[in-house]
């Protein structure tokens, strides 16, 4: 886990986290662990304050909960570069619209072929795609950060559930705990959608500047000719979003252990008689099928650039929770593998086929 810890140190520390430091004595390692209470943000970052009890477990307290502020410190710096960026794609985008509005407008009216100032003005636009394409790689930075957020406080969730099961602890131990389990918990939706918000983004972003290249290229031959021949319906630029993170799924939380995971069951057809693109058996919770998702999801894709598809979350009733959990986290694969979020849906199903957690993709 301590590796895990630099991972997430590098990661933040341009983005100004200062001071962090693993912490790896007693039970539970810290992921984010420092010694310094320095620039912890005022109210909306300071974690739930407590009485120090001198147990073990008090000890304990006190570590997750300056964990906890860090993980916090380091969630606000990713929404903040998420903000830096978007308002450098909202800028861009209006540059990029303006200067082809005007290419059109002119070719429209008439102009002679191979006009030097109209040339001008798409080495100006495609100069605007590039940044697109700089934002794009930005966005995947971040989504890289913020994945490593959410591990962070995922592991902290399991350490804290953990503490509850230690030996001479008292009542007011127990009470701080369950605060921080909490508040933990909320943060961990945040961190979630956050992901979700940056990984989804980039896809925009990445769609756009491709959308923009092949519209320049278009517009190039008209300007030889000096004529309207682009009569192709242009699709706007899509613009990030700021605060609007994606909904989270309100699932049951459940410790995530850090332990080698297993190969993936083999595809199972659907309960309804359709095949399934892609379909995954949570025997248990550290099934390895991300592979054979990104084949599927990108193989589904390069055949249909807009395919839309289905997540369905299969169980028998009884582990209907660990089903929605696994379907969210293959949602946002789904995502992160290339697909719109606009075009991915997510639902559930009721099997009594289902003897364990199920989670299988359709694809439009």
């Amino acid at each position: 886990m301590k590796n895990v810890a630099i991972k997430v140190f590098a990661a933040f520390c341009a983005l100004g986290l200062a001071g962090c430091a693993s912490d790896d004595e007693g039970m539970f390692p810290s992921l984010l662990g420092s010694d310094s209470q320095e620039n912890i943000y005022a109210n909306s970052s300071n974690v739930v304050n407590g009485s120090y009890t001198g147990t073990f477990v008090g000890q304990r307290v006190s570590a997750f909960r300056q964990e906890l502020s860090q993980i916090k410190q380091a969630q606000k710096s990713g929404e903040r570069e998420l903000e830096k960026i978007n308002a450098n794609i909202s800028n861009n985008a209006s540059l990029y619209q303006k200067t082809i509005s005007t290419v059109e407008t002119k070719l429209q009216s008439g102009t002679t072929p191979g006009n030097p100032n109209m040339y001008a003005m798409l080495q100006q636009a495609q100069g605007n795609v590039q940044t697109m394409f700089a934002n794009s790689n930005a966005l995947e930075n971040l989504s890289t950060k913020t994945a490593n957020i959410l591990t962070s406080v995922n592991y902290l969730e399991n350490s804290i559930a953990a503490a509850f099961s230690i030996s001479g602890a008292v009542d007011e131990d127990h009470k701080q705990l369950r605060e921080l389990q909490n508040e933990a918990m909320t943060i961990a939706q945040k961190a979630a959608a956050l992901n979700d918000n940056v990984t989804s983004a980039a896809n925009f972003q990445q769609q756009s500047a491709i959308q923009a290249s092949q519209e320049i290229n278009a517009l190039h031959e008209s300007v030889k000719t000096g004529s309207n021949t682009f009569n192709a319906v242009r699709r706007p630029v899509l613009q990030q979003r700021t605060k609007a993170y994606a909904p989270v799924v309100p699932v049951a939380r459940t410790e995530k252990p850090i332990i080698p995971v297993k190969k993936a069951a083999a595809p199972a057809i659907a309960a309804n008689g359709n095949l399934p693109l892609f379909s995954v058996r949570f025997t248990d919770n550290n099934v390895d099928y991300k592979d054979g998702l990104n084949s599927a999801v990108k193989s589904a894709l390069s055949r249909k650039p807009n395919a839309s598809f289905e997540v369905v979350a299969i169980s028998n009733g009884n582990n209907q929770n660990n089903a929605q959990q696994h379907a969210s986290r293959i949602f946002e694969e789904v995502v992160k593998f290339g697909a719109n979020a606009n075009n991915v849906s997510l639902n559930a199903r009721i099997s009594e086929k289902a003897s364990v957690a199920e989670v299988q993709v359709f694809v439009k």
